[in-house]
């Protein structure tokens, strides 16, 4: 079983499979926010460079 949302980051649609961390935050409702694996790695990545340039 899957649910279709919109990455609120890029605007594409893509799929939450059953099992998934984002797929619980959707079942409980704890988050309307959602992030495409492809836009999840540019912010942690982003976030890991900021770290790093302030050291």
């Amino acid at each position: 079983m899957h649910y279709e949302v919109t990455c609120i980051s890029c605007k594409r649609t893509f799929k939450l499979y059953e099992g998934e961390e984002q797929y619980k935050q959707l079942k409980e409702r704890k988050s309307r926010l959602f992030y495409c694996e492809d836009c999840k790695h540019k912010i942690r990545f982003d976030a890991i460079r900021n770290f790093f340039s302030y050291y």
